[in-house]
Parts: C-alpha cells; sequence; structure tokens
C-alpha cells in the first residue's frame, strides 16, 4: 500500500518514493557502523525553516569526522522536494549523512563519497494544551555520553543515550527525559536543549557540558538577548531545576516547551511562566515572518 503522509528519497534515485521506498546499501557504513550524521528540521508554511544552520552544522561534523563534503545544495534541493510533495500540510524533515561506502570493513582507506537519505513525515502531534498547561518532566537514570569521547556538538545517530532516555520517559509516562552529564550536572533532554529562568534570569548549560549546539537553543538565546533578558550559560546542578521559577525545553519540533514538573516536584507556580510564553511567542513571530531562521 502506497504511504503519500511520508516519502524518502536515497541519493542515487532520479525520484522521492512514498513511505518506505528508499532502499540503503548493505555496505553504507552509516547503517554498518551506526556513524552517520543527521539533521531534524520542520517546515512553516511548507518551506524548511533554519535550513542553512543545520547544513553549517552537518558540514562542520563532517569535516571534524573525517568524511567527505555533504553536497549542500543537493540535499536543500532534496528537502525542498519533499516539503512541496507534502504541500500545504507541514512536515518533520530529516536527512542523513553516511561517510560512504566501505567493505571489507578493516580497509583504513576512508571513502571518497558520502550518501544520504532524507525523509519527510507529518509533524509530532503536540496538542495546543502542552503550550498551554505545560508538561511533566522525569531525570533519566542515563548519563548523557559525548559520542565518540567527544562532544555531542557533532550530531551522530549512534546515541545509545539518547534512545534508552526516550524510553525511560515514555514507559513512565513523561514528555521528555532530562540527562544529567558524566559529572553530574545537568545537561539536555534527550531530544531537548533545557533552559531554566533562576531569579529572573535565563539559564542554560554550556556545550561544555557535553550538550548538542542546537539550532534551537541558539534562537532562543538569540531572541532573548534581543529582548533584553539576561542570559547565562553555565554548569547548572540538578537542584537548580527545583529551585527555577521557570523551565522549558527548546527544539526544532517542540519548539519552546513549558516544563512545570519535574520528578513530581512543581516548577516554580506549576504553570508556564511569563518568559516563557514571551520567549514562544517572539519564536513563532520569527517563523511566521522569515523561514531562514535568521534574526535580522
Amino acid at each position: 500500500m502506497r504511504d503519500e503522509q511520508s516519502w524518502t528519497w536515497a541519493q542515487g534515485a532520479p525520484e522521492p518514493l512514498p513511505g518506505r521506498g528508499a532502499k540503503v546499501s548493505a555496505l553504507d557504513l552509516g547503517y554498518l557502523t551506526g556513524t552517520s550524521l543527521y539533521e531534524t528540521l520542520r517546515t512553516y508554511g511548507a518551506r524548511p525553516f533554519s535550513l542553512k544552520a543545520h547544513l553549517d552544522r552537518l558540514e562542520a561534523g563532517a569535516l571534524r569526522l573525517g568524511y567527505p563534503a555533504p553536497p549542500r545544495e543537493e540535499l536543500a534541493a532534496a528537502l525542498r522536494r519533499l516539503a512541496f510533495l507534502r504541500a500545504p500540510a507541514e512536515s518533520c524533515l530529516r536527512f542523513v549523512f553516511s561517510p560512504g561506502e566501505r567493505f571489507p570493513l578493516w580497509e583504513a582507506q576512508a571513502p571518497s563519497e558520502g550518501r544520504w537519505t532524507a525523509y519527510a513525515s507529518p509533524l509530532p502531534p503536540f496538542p495546543p494544551s502542552h503550550y498551554e498547561r505545560g508538561v511533566h518532566c522525569i531525570v533519566s537514570r542515563f548519563r548523557r555520553t559525548p559520542a565518540g569521547g567527544f562532544s555531542p556538538a557533532v550530531k551522530v545517530n549512534g546515541s545509545p543515550d539518547l534512545i534508552l532516555a526516550r524510553r525511560e520517559a515514555e514507559a513512565r509516562g513523561a514528555f521528555e527525559a532530562i540527562l544529567l552529564n558524566g559529572e553530574g550536572w545537568l545537561a539536555e533532554g534527550a531530544s531537548s536543549a533545557l533552559f531554566l529562568v533562576l531569579k529572573g534570569r535565563l539559564v542554560t548549560p554550556p556545550i561544555s557540558a557535553g550538550i548538542l549546539d542546537s539550532v534551537t537553543r541558539s534562537l532562543v538565546l538569540a531572541l532573548a538577548s534581543r529582548a533584553g533578558l539576561p542570559c547565562a550559560e553555565r554548569p547548572l546542578r540538578p537542584e537548580e531545576a527545583y529551585e527555577a521559577e521557570e523551565a522549558f525545553l527548546a527544539s526544532t519540533l517542540k519548539e519552546i516547551m513549558p516544563v512545570v514538573q519535574i520528578e513530581g516536584r512543581a516548577i516554580g507556580e506549576g504553570r508556564p511562566g511569563p518568559i516563557t510564553h514571551r520567549l514562544l511567542r517572539m519564536y513563532r513571530e520569527l517563523t511566521a515572518d522569515d523561514t531562514t531562521g535568521d534574526l535580522p
């Protein structure tokens, strides 16, 4: 049965295919070793948001890992085509970039050409009540482990800590799992950046805490600066989450999601606060005015 709610497109195929139609080689290193890079985007007005920032991060990750350079224009064109196929519905977009094929695996020479696969599917069904009343989170028993021993600023598919934390949150009926890093400091959500409001100041863990260099995190910090809100990037003790007046998660798909409870303990007054509401409004104004995701 054709599934035209979702589309996939593998490099080399002449056209995207509905549902699970695209094929990836069994010799692909991303499949064999879990070392592919990936980016997740969404559309507004059926156009990819913050596409340049996501391609920049992909390119930086490929350079750091010694992969071939990703074909930026080809990838951008593929995502725009997939978004068009699902229009006027909004889409969750994802692309995966593998270092390419190699066999036998013990050969040391790196492939000369990477391989990409692109996906388009419906957005996650986050109801308006999540943004109006806030969500509940847990603190995961799993620690945020820098992939390969270096910062998760490189977005690699092989992240079992995040996969296990998401499963843990689902099993406990929570919206998101918040992870600590190896030193016991607050790190990030399993699929989001974490922000707290402490004594009126917006605070988020620094990249050096071993967190993803999130595109949405950077946008939130830029919007807060524009609004004249005091901000800080510093290590955060787990106890500070319970001392916060407000808390929220930030990601491409979640946008700015208010958190009102962590481990059953109310955050602030137990409802979304004014700073969270203000930043969410500014973020949505940005997405309505400019799908590039660049602040003027």
